[in-house]
């Protein structure tokens, strides 16, 4: 069986069975996703980061900031509909992003390695790729 390409860390592919809502949807969720977890290289290094992560060296609101932006992905979420499991999967994600990200320096250094929008953002999109082949099997 042949191997898949591995994808980068910092893209989202996205499935070629989206709707046309479903794809506006998607890229939305994408970007914003890729804005808050990896959208500027650190230079001299293989390291991404984005806005959460600058966002987690303001003490105090930083971390907060970050987790009402991650919001906006939780309610794209529950507008397409994704099953229970998948939103309590990302709030697993986001939370524990949020409390390790508080912590000074070891936190920050999470917040960038981490990037919980990514998994998020990935995790919809299987969820909605699956209920898409779920209703290809009953054609």
């Amino acid at each position: 069986m042949a191997e898949m390409p591995r994808v980068p860390e910092q893209e989202i592919i996205l499935p070629d069975s989206l709707t046309g809502e479903e794809r506006e949807t998607a890229e939305r969720i994408a970007k914003l996703a890729k804005l808050l977890d990896a959208q500027f290289p650190l230079p001299g290094t293989q390291v991404r980061l984005g806005v959460d992560g600058l966002l987690g060296f303001i003490p105090g609101i930083g971390d907060a900031i970050g987790l009402l932006l991650a919001g906006y992905i939780f309610a794209e979420a529950s507008r397409m509909k994704v099953r229970k499991r998948t939103i309590a999967a990302m709030a697993v994600n986001t939370l524990l992003d949020t409390a390790v990200g508080a912590v000074p320096v070891l936190g920050d250094i999470f917040d960038i390695t981490f990037k919980s929008n990514m998994r998020n953002a990935r995790l919809i999109l299987k969820d909605i790729e699956r209920r898409g082949s779920h209703l290809e099997d009953k054609d």
